[in-house]
């Protein structure tokens, strides 16, 4: 047997093919490979997904027991459709009547169109040979109901076989159904519709198709998915039987996305590649929302986070708020919907607070997971004032701030009463023993929040971004609640961001390092680590010109400026890994957060250099697109950044980085729903940047357009003009 110098454990990571094509409508997305054939046993995260179950675990087609070559596909994820094509190996037969060799040409096409509660498909089986064909074709498919967290890989407390039930009320349909622990019935329906006979059963169809030369047959095959309580309700929601209208389908989905798109201004820079990469983020974050009762409401991420997340909303939020103020409005009205009334230590649950992040599937639904309506951050409630703050910054829109008062009021009185540590009267969180989250801040991971030494921070924690994110919302509702009428609330809230601006200062601040240390531990010891959560800091108005200097200038030194973006911690630290989920590798929109900073500090040649690493990164990741996080690794030449292997694509606060990077670059800014502009940047490699329709709200109403050009002298020159309405 063989030795091991040293003993270890393997663990194992989910890591997806980046040829694997991800689509997602409303609560439905799905993973496949290029040949559009799923097999969960051969790999085990493809499947359909919905309502944070797999519904559709074997979905694969075969021609004469073989299955065909994918030769090229295309679609678009905007619209929820991909077009497959794909080709038989070359075969020779001899045949009775012919014993000269026979070359077989078989082609298929499929086109695949998600909708939220299912899907369709059209497939087109055409003979390209010569001469007649006898050929059998073969449509599998599967249903085993496993649970999203199950399919990641986490062990369930009851591993025993679930029974998944089959049936067929007609010779055209398979019904796969489940009987969830949490007492949900699950079902998935196939209709399918066949030019031909052929045999059936709960593995799927078989025919044996007789084709001339050239000759094709269609079928088609309608998917549905649903959820109910009642055992005694009808045994099956038929589909219809006429084939499903693909091109009305898709047509109805690009129809929404222009509707989507109509909403946002137009990039046009001197490099047209940015100008891409803005389109792409407005089209990825389409994908990314789902309806609610308010409105479109951004889902984190995919494919493990296609659910919603307080905290990346509320980030997605700022990052869009500039271009697309009805976003940040949905997510301020949902997440004000589903804001704590109750203490409930297994969710992590007290009055005021709001969510982290909302699950659905068999292992939320009995407990399994805490994560049903989960309530474990310390930064969702700050960061909600936050966005609220800045959303009557864009809009101007009072009689709005004044609807959500109440939740607003239940926020600042959750940081009071619950969020505060007595000592110190800082915003802190403690473990959660409940199965749930250990660190909860942002960089959540249980190893994420350590002293210089490696030791692990001892609860309560005080994150030093969360004291900023608190501190700008305690400066701007003294103002706002003043504005509004609410005298003794703007008091309290100009005394409570005095004194955590003093309390902070003097608690976080490392001269010595010349940066804000990561936390503060339960032994009221700071964590004496170089990282970027300091330059989240810099969104508040506490830190000195100095301080302000000192961080800007430790960000994009070696320690923690990769060259295409500060890492999370500095190469310094003990537990600096450039292949880490939060020690050592790079986030775009941590990045986005900083540079937002620097801007509010006018910290400009910082602002430079990390805008250019940012932009450059862009060109070196598929489709233009920044994944959720990147390798730290330092950049070389002839070497782009590398993608994290779990990283999820798209995930909304990365993708809208590139959105409030561009307002940064625009120094574009907002008082009381008037637009102005600040300095503006463009870094060595643009002459341009033309924003074009930025709509603005208030009773004039309009569209501002933004020109930044630079000049023959060097010097970058910006313009704003106004159209009213």
């Amino acid at each position: 047997m063989e030795q091991r110098p040293y003993p270890y454990e393997v663990h194992p990571l989910l890591v997806l093919d980046a040829s694997d094509a991800i689509f997602k409508t409303g609560d439905h997305f799905a993973v496949w490979p290029p040949s559009g054939d799923i097999e969960s046993d051969r790999v085990p995260y493809h499947g359909f997904f919905w309502h944070g179950m797999r519904y559709l675990s074997r979905w694969s087609v075969r021609l004469l027991d073989i299955k065909p070559v994918p030769l090229w596909a295309q679609g678009r994820k905007d619209s929820c459709f991909e077009q497959i094509h794909r080709i038989m190996p070359i075969l020779t037969f001899r045949t009775p009547d012919n014993p000269h060799s026979q070359v077989l040409r078989l082609s298929l096409s499929q086109t695949r169109v998600l909708e939220e509660d299912g899907f369709s498909e059209r497939c087109i089986v055409e003979n390209r040979s010569p001469h007649k064909l006898t050929v059998p074709f073969e449509w599998q498919i599967a249903a085993d109901f496993q649970d999203l967290f199950e399919v990641r890989g986490m062990q369930r407390a009851d591993p025993s076989p679930r029974k998944v039930e089959w049936f067929s009320p007609s010779p055209s349909t398979s019904v796969f159904r489940y009987h969830g622990k949490d007492n949900l019935l699950r079902e998935t329906s196939v209709r399918m519709s066949s030019p031909c006979s052929g045999k059936m059963n709960q593995d799927g169809w078989k025919w044996v198709l007789d084709l001339k030369p050239e000759e094709s047959m269609t079928f088609y095959f309608r998917v549905r998915y649903r959820e109910w309580q009642d055992p005694a309700s009808p045994v099956t929601s038929e589909t219809s039987k006429r084939p499903p209208d693909m091109e009305g389908i898709i047509a109805r989905r690009q129809h929404e996305l222009e509707d989507f798109g109509k909403e946002w201004p137009e990039v046009r820079s001197s490099d047209p590649f940015l100008d891409r990469c803005f389109r792409q983020a407005i089209e990825d974050l389409r994908v990314l929302c789902t309806p609610v009762r308010e409105g479109l409401i951004p889902y984190a991420g995919l494919p493990w986070f296609s659910t919603v997340f307080g905290r990346d909303a509320l980030i997605t939020g700022l990052s869009t708020l500039w271009a697309a103020p009805a976003l940040s409005k949905t997510i301020l009205l949902f997440l004000g919907r589903l804001q704590s009334r109750v203490l409930d230590p297994k969710r992590a649950a007290e009055p005021g607070k709001i969510l982290h992040e909302m699950r659905t599937g068999e292992m939320a639904g009995t407990g399994e997971v805490p994560f049903g309506r989960y309530y474990g951050s310390v930064d969702s409630t700050p960061l909600y004032l936050m966005l609220a703050a800045r959303y009557v910054e864009r809009t101007g829109d009072y009689p709005f701030l004044e609807k959500i008062w109440p939740v607003i009021e239940r926020a600042f009185s959750w940081v009071e009463r619950y969020g505060t540590d007595d000592r110190t009267g800082f915003l802190v969180y403690r473990g959660d023993t409940n199965g749930g989250l250990i660190q909860q801040g942002w960089k959540d991971s249980g190893d994420s929040v350590f002293h210089a030494d490696g030791r692990l921070a001892a609860h309560p924690i005080a994150l030093c971004e969360v004291q900023a994110y608190l501190h700008y919302a305690c400066s701007a509702f003294s103002v706002l609640a003043e504005r509004m009428g609410h005298a003794r609330f703007s008091e309290k809230t100009r005394q409570m961001a005095s004194r955590l601006k003093q309390a902070f200062l003097s608690a976080f601040w490392l001269p010595d390092m010349k940066t804000f240390a990561l936390a503060l531990d339960g032994n009221l010891a700071p964590c004496k680590v170089q990282s970027s959560n300091a330059g989240h800091v810099l969104l508040s108005d506490m830190p000195s010109e100095s301080m302000v200097r000192g961080v800007a200038k430790n960000l994009l030194s070696d320690n923690l400026f990769s060259g295409w973006g500060v890492r999370t911690i500095g190469k310094s630290e003990l537990r600096y890994d450039p292949v880490s989920y939060h020690n050592g590798s790079v986030w775009p929109h941590d990045n986005a957060l900083i540079l937002a900073g620097l801007s509010r500090h006018r910290i400009f040649s910082e602002m430079e250099n990390l805008c250019e690493g940012f932009l450059d990164g862009l060109r070196f990741f598929r489709d233009q697109r920044p994944p959720e996080l990147y390798c730290g690794f330092d950049r070389k030449n002839g070497e782009g950044p590398f993608s994290y292997p779990t990283s999820c694509s798209p995930q909304a606060w990365s993708v809208t980085s590139l959105m409030m990077v561009l307002q940064t670059m625009g120094g574009i800014a907002f008082q009381s729903g008037h637009p102005r502009m600040g300095r503006a940047i463009l870094g060595p490699s643009l002459s341009s940047l033309h924003i074009h329709g930025i709509r603005l709200t208030g009773p004039t109403g309009g569209r501002a357009n933004v020109y930044i050009d630079r000049g023959e002298d060097g010097i970058v020159k910006p313009v704003m003009e106004i159209h009213k309405v």
